[in-house]
């Protein structure tokens, strides 16, 4: 196909889901997954553990997996310290699971639950009506934060850590569009973020250097895509909502399907940046959806992740050379230019985002400005995904989701709000005076007084609003 046509590239990062957790049980044709295969780990007392198409909506995982480095080590190899040259196996799910909670063996064989398709119908339509990418990985064996950092640096800068605040002194893909020089846009390519309620990048020093311009809500991003498509940024990065919490009245619960919640929630805010972009056909024409996960969550995944390019020659952290990429997640591609059924095997991980958003909007690519390993990295754009000369004229039945009423509950905490908690604590201190947020963090003990906060800070850091959806 021509690829000028393609003028906008929106991608939705979701939270810690595996391939084989979410679509391994999907029965997509030609992709690898788990029906009709026979795979298992072993438990504490040397059983197989076959992974099972029973996952539930919520309530699997109220001790989350464990997704640092060192649990990943043992998931890919059964021990924390492999030998050099031993490759990984995927044989140490159940054991990660188990050791990291002190669970019994019963309790440990839930990391090998997975979704029958029936329950995401969302998810698995767009995968089946578009195309799927069996080979996409996360950047690295390890947990959100750095592997968010190579989706808009191509790096980590060596870390595979949670540290709240290392997301400065990173070059990123929206200082780089934005010193582009393109026929279309002459001045700098748009690019956004439009988050609901906090984004780690907004850490990033050049992007709150320009608040206005790279930050907005997900109410912005319904709204602007509702009107002209020569207003949309070319480049549009959405994330969900981290935490549950009260606007207003009304209350909003998480929608990032992290463990544990409901990811009903999440197929709900999918199906709706899915209708957004295809209500407005011009914009529909022009543009392709990346749906894909930051990193898999400590959830099983047979498909032992590939040798790699390091993205530089910084030291890394615990050993780790970064020349392996992380665990297998799903990543769905939707466009009117990829025909139904297409199932893509090429091998891709975050910087993909990066070298592709480059190469079809600013057509330079293959250089070092986001690290060596964006730029020697698969890009999407492949005649075999996007297979179509002209738009499809079809209009996709998605079947629609209905999450429950959720729980109001004011619950303590996850794991990944702590973090985002301690990097709106690290930037609200950076605010001039008047702008910072005086609650007291001592107080924060749960989702919904940090969903508050976090709400706030962001507001402080960007002028963007809290909007809900």
């Amino acid at each position: 196909m021509d690829l000028s046509k393609i003028k906008h590239i929106f991608v939705l990062m979701l939270e810690n889901r595996s391939f084989d957790h979410l679509l391994g049980f999907s029965g997509i044709a030609g992709i690898d997954g788990l029906v009709g295969q026979k795979r298992s780990n072993r438990d504490a007392v040397g059983e197989p553990v076959a992974p099972t198409p029973d996952a539930g909506y919520a309530g699997d995982y109220d001790d989350d997996p464990g997704h640092d480095f060192e649990d990943v080590q043992v998931q890919l190899y059964g021990t924390r310290s492999p030998p050099p040259g031993q490759q990984p196996d995927m044989s140490g799910f159940v054991k990660s699971y188990a050791d990291k909670y002190g669970l019994n063996p019963t309790e440990s064989h839930r990391v090998m639950s997975c979704f029958s398709p029936d329950k995401l119908p969302v998810l698995v339509t767009l995968a089946k009506q578009f195309a799927v990418c069996d080979q996409w990985f996360s950047s690295l064996p390890g947990p959100t934060l750095p592997n968010r950092l190579y989706t808009h640096s191509g790096t980590s800068g060596g870390r595979l850590d949670m540290s709240p605040e290392y997301f400065t002194g990173f070059r990123t893909i929206f200082e780089v569009l934005d010193e582009a020089s393109t026929p279309r846009y002459p001045k700098g390519v748009p690019a956004t973020i439009y988050c609901d309620g906090w984004t780690a990048a907004a850490t990033f020093n050049y992007l709150l250097k320009y608040q206005q311009q790279f930050f907005g809500t997900l109410e912005d991003f319904y709204s602007d895509c509702a009107g002209s498509e020569e207003d949309v940024p070319a480049y549009c990065f959405l994330e969900p909502r981290y935490s549950s919490g009260m606007v207003g009245e009304t209350f909003f619960p998480q929608n990032d399907q992290h463990p544990d919640s409901d990811v009903r929630q999440g197929e709900k805010l999918i199906y709706r940046v899915y209708q957004a972009i295809r209500k407005n056909r011009k914009l529909w024409e022009s543009s392709i959806l990346v749906i894909t996960y930051d990193e898999h969550g400590g959830l099983y995944d047979h498909v032992p992740p590939p040798a790699c390019d390091a993205p530089d020659d910084k030291p890394g952290d615990l050993g780790f050379d970064f020349k392996r990429l992380g665990v297998r997640v799903p990543t769905v591609l939707v466009s009117p230019y990829i025909n139904p059924g297409t199932v893509s095997h090429i091998q891709f991980d975050h910087t993909s985002l990066i070298s592709t958003v480059r190469k079809l909007l600013t057509g330079v690519w293959q250089d070092n400005v986001l690290g060596m390993r964006a730029r020697n990295a698969n890009t999407f754009d492949a005649p075999e995904i996007l297979n179509r000369d002209t738009p499809r004229p079809d209009d996709v039945y998605i079947p629609t989701v209905v999450p429950p009423t959720p729980s109001q509950d004011d619950v303590d905490l996850s794991v990944l709000q702590s973090f985002h908690l301690k990097q709106a604590i690290a930037l609200n201190q950076t605010l001039p005076p008047d702008k910072r947020i005086h609650t007291d963090p001592d107080t924060i003990k749960t989702s919904q007084r940090a969903d508050v906060y976090l709400r706030n800070v962001f507001a402080a850091a960007t002028g963007a609003g809290g909007g809900q959806s």
